[in-house]
């Protein structure tokens, strides 16, 4: 980290993570000079391979707790580093009654880290590394800037065009897009594919970096792709838009706007997704000087 100006700490101002049915498989925090937002996602297996409400869950859970305990004083690659060693040791432990699994059968999970440090002028420098299409919403001098991992797009169109423009039934997944997703992760954390946090195939030091400077306490934003959907797939908001009324604290109302709005589409027929409802997350942040 850069030693010179006052030292910064993320405070939160708003936060809020509902599951989109019965396990929330998002996951939000900070700690010092760091804040996250995780997305898991469950292997394409019948069998559930931890102890968690899903193998999702599980590690979303267990990146979160680990990150509490890395995220200090040391930088953002060092501290990913031992988050992939930890989750690897992880993973084994808690799968260790079980004899074979195939890498289609481990979870994996978006994660968007964030660290502030001294910045130019009087303002706070933010350095993003993400992997996923987890999501960030910046102030900056330029406008409100997101950040994104945007790799998995390709294979995302690649679902949704196997799902066509059949409806179907909340809770369940065509045969077919199911097809579509196993073939997929066969490109996960690959060269030429998609990358994100796996217990089973490494991915450290891929991450997509971003870098910006914003004024100390202006609200940063943390969002998972469920949350996004008032942007992405209903078209409500603007990123500017949605950054506005989330920095004014209508948090809790935009959520309540985004399940009204699934439910109003609720075989997925008028805006095309394979969730009719996703988990969604938002956390709300400032760079305060700490100390």
């Amino acid at each position: 980290m850069n030693p010179t100006g006052p030292i910064y700490h993320f405070r939160s101002l708003d936060r809020l993570s509902l599951p989109g049915s019965r396990i929330n498989e998002d996951g939000i925090g900070l700690h010092g000079p760091f804040a996250w937002v995780i997305d898991g996602a469950t292997g394409l297996s019948d069998e559930q391979l931890t102890s968690g409400g899903s193998d999702a869950a599980w590690l979303a859970g267990t990146v979160g707790g680990r990150l509490m305990g890395l995220a200090r004083d040391e930088s953002a690659d060092a501290v990913l580093q031992r988050l992939e060693a930890a989750i690897d040791s992880d993973f084994r432990e808690a799968t260790a009654h079980i004899r074979n699994i195939d890498d289609h059968q481990a979870p994996s999970a978006c994660l968007g880290l964030i660290e502030t440090m001294p910045g130019e002028g009087g303002r706070v420098r933010i350095q993003g590394r993400f992997l996923g299409d987890v999501i960030a919403l910046l102030p900056t001098e330029h406008g409100i800037v997101r950040w994104s991992d945007e790799r998995a797009k390709p294979f995302e169109r690649k679902t949704l065009a196997a799902l066509g423009a059949r409806e179907h039934e909340p809770g369940s997944i065509p045969e077919t897009v199911r097809r579509q997703i196993l073939e997929n992760r066969a490109s996960l954390n690959r060269p030429d594919g998609y990358w994100v946090v796996n217990p089973r195939r490494p991915w450290a030091g891929q991450e997509l970096r971003f870098d910006a400077q914003v004024e100390a306490g202006a609200p940063i934003v943390l969002a998972t792709d469920g949350f996004m959907r008032l942007v992405d797939v209903f078209g409500a908001y603007s990123d500017s838009a949605l950054h506005g009324r989330l920095a004014a604290g209508m948090g809790a109302d935009l959520m309540q706007e985004l399940r009204e709005r699934e439910r109003g589409d609720l075989m997925a027929g008028a805006y095309p997704r394979v969730k009719t409802h996703d988990d969604a997350t938002f956390l709300v942040i400032s760079a305060e000087p700490h100390g």
